[in-house]
């Protein structure tokens, strides 16, 4: 673009010069139209002719440049399919190795971690048996001494028991006692006093007998005498 503004500049300049040149040769003004109109025709063939060369070496240039750019991108782009590939594999193989020393490394933490998991085991196993036999010894002493305790405190609460009873049958033994005493004196003072109210009570009722026969008796004595003395009225009325 820039050698077709250059030709096209010159051809100009060119023309221009041209045209002075003959207008300083001719006199009259018709002349110089004409020469002028002629020579601004020649220059513009002229430049046209210098810009379709211009352009035409452009083209070329143009199509040549395209070429070299095509060649290049695509050697470019081989360049960077096989880095890419390269890199791939690269990766590839870091990854499969990073994989494989990873997998070493998990299978060796698993193996450590099983042997402390068989050793923790193994101790605890050993823990608990420890702790069962001494719990089982405890429980065997614990056993005894309450075995001891409970014969001890069965003989303790058997001579309590049997002191208790001797005490409680010589109470109930005098208790007994003072009770048939107490019930031979109730009984006693009973009979003189009921044998005393007996004769009390008919020496009333004999006293009682005799006035209410007098009662009686006088009661008779008065009806039969107003007796007569209804039947004397009545025969002095009837007469």
């Amino acid at each position: 673009m820039n050698t077709i503004k250059t030709a096209v500049a010159i051809a100009l300049v060119a023309g221009t010069t041209s045209a002075m040149a003959a207008t300083a040769v001719e006199t009259t003004p018709a002349a110089k139209v004409a020469a002028a109109k002629a020579q601004v025709k020649a220059d513009a063939a002229k430049t046209a002719t210098a810009v379709k060369t211009t352009t035409a070496a452009t083209q070329a240039k143009t199509a040549a440049v395209a070429k070299t750019a095509a060649h290049t991108t695509v050697a470019a782009k081989d360049a960077v399919v096989a880095k890419a590939a390269d890199a791939k594999q690269a990766t590839v193989a870091k990854t499969v190795q990073a994989k494989d020393a990873a997998a070493h490394k998990t299978v060796a933490a698993k193996d450590v971690v099983v042997a402390k998991a068989a050793n923790v085991k193994q101790a605890t196993v050993a823990k608990t048996a420890q702790a069962k036999d001494a719990a089982a010894h405890k429980t065997v002493a614990a056993k005894d001494a309450v075995a001891t305790k409970t014969v001890q405190a069965k003989k303790t609460a058997v001579a309590k028991t049997t002191q208790a009873k001797d005490v409680t049958e010589e109470k109930t033994v005098a208790a007994k006692d003072a009770v048939v005493e107490k019930a031979v004196e109730v009984k006693d003072a009973t009979v003189a006093t009921t044998t005393e109210a007996k004769d009390a009570t008919v020496e009333k009722a004999t006293e009682v007998k005799q006035a209410v026969a007098e009662k009686a008796d006088a009661v008779k004595t008065e009806v039969k005498a107003e007796k007569k003395s209804f039947f004397s009225w009545f025969k002095k009325s009837a007469a």
